[in-house]
């Protein structure tokens, strides 16, 4: 498979839903109005919430690949591959028996179908109409009361903003320049650059860094550019996000080599952390960026 198929594909599992979805929440999801114990995921910004608010999910999709781009929380062994995220098992989750299944801006055809199984809960996660990271947080804090964690979620919530001004000062202290642009490499001639409306860019701002480059809102908060566009980061640092796919081998190439930020020794490779992921991510997208700062001020 080409690289550019692979990452199509990727971007497939969360762009190939209409941006609004219809809500089909219906009644008490658990026996006798007790949370829902058995659920089934069928994103993985949705795995990440249930994950976080420390809830194991019965099923959730594509989790192998789960492993290779997010990786972080971990799916527990044991738990079901319920196919797609773009084309979930419809067979594999009803076996599954789910108490409740979790989606956002899939079909309302789909939300119908998959509300006859067991009552599903379809969130509006990604738009250019509206802040993603706010969207991210509401979603998060719905899980929370759905399931009954509302103090713990809002504690946790409150150990992020600490651990993020920890980090800001951190990297205060690494004396940087104070802009950065973060990026996935797509293929050996075009990148993806994170924008306004992304969760790394939210991150990027939250450690007090600014992004170097202007771009507008988009519904998933990034843009494919040709890889030459880098050259606008004359000044500022250029953050890569792992894994690179086809895109690692244009880092032996000459344009790659001639970008300033490049050549000046501002470029850094990202730990791997999923962007399109839940609002525990933002924590995650700053440890990995204060590890790549980190290395670039040694």
């Amino acid at each position: 498979m080409t690289a550019l198929l692979r990452l199509v594909l990727l971007l497939a599992g969360l762009a190939a839903a209409p941006a609004v979805a219809q809500d089909a929440d219906g009644g008490p999801d658990g026996a006798d109005g007790a949370p829902p114990a058995r659920i089934v995921t069928l994103d993985w910004a949705l795995t990440e919430q249930v994950l976080d608010l420390g809830l194991t999910p019965v099923g959730a999709p594509e989790i192998a690949l789960y492993g290779e781009w997010a990786g972080d929380p971990p799916i527990p062994d044991g738990v079901a591959d319920v196919g797609l995220r773009t084309e979930p098992n419809l067979e594999r989750i009803a076996a599954l028996e789910p108490d409740v299944i979790l989606a956002s801006d899939i079909d309302p055809a789909l939300a119908r179908t998959l509300d006859r199984i067991a009552p599903t809960h379809v969130f509006e996660a990604w738009s250019a109409e509206h802040d993603n990271v706010a969207a991210a947080r509401d979603i998060y804090l719905r899980l929370a009361d759905l399931f009954g964690r509302r103090p713990a979620a809002e504690e946790r919530l409150a150990a992020m903003e600490a651990r993020l001004d920890a980090i800001a000062r951190e990297v205060a202290a690494l004396d940087l320049p104070p802009k950065a642009t973060v990026i996935r490499l797509n293929d050996d001639s075009t990148v993806w650059i994170n924008g306004e409306n992304s969760i790394p860019v939210h991150a990027l701002s939250r450690i007090g860094l600014e992004p170097a480059l202007d771009l507008p809102a988009t519904r998933w908060g990034v843009t494919q550019r040709p890889m030459e566009d880098l050259a606008a980061v004359e000044t500022g640092l250029l953050l890569a996000i792992r894994p690179h796919m086809g895109g690692a081998a244009a880092m032996a190439g000459p344009l790659w080599q001639a970008l300033p930020a490049v050549a000046a020794g501002r470029f850094a490779e990202v730990p791997r952390v999923w962007s399109y992921g839940g609002i525990l991510s933002v924590e995650r997208h700053a440890e990995a960026f204060l590890t790549a700062l980190e290395g670039l001020a040694e």
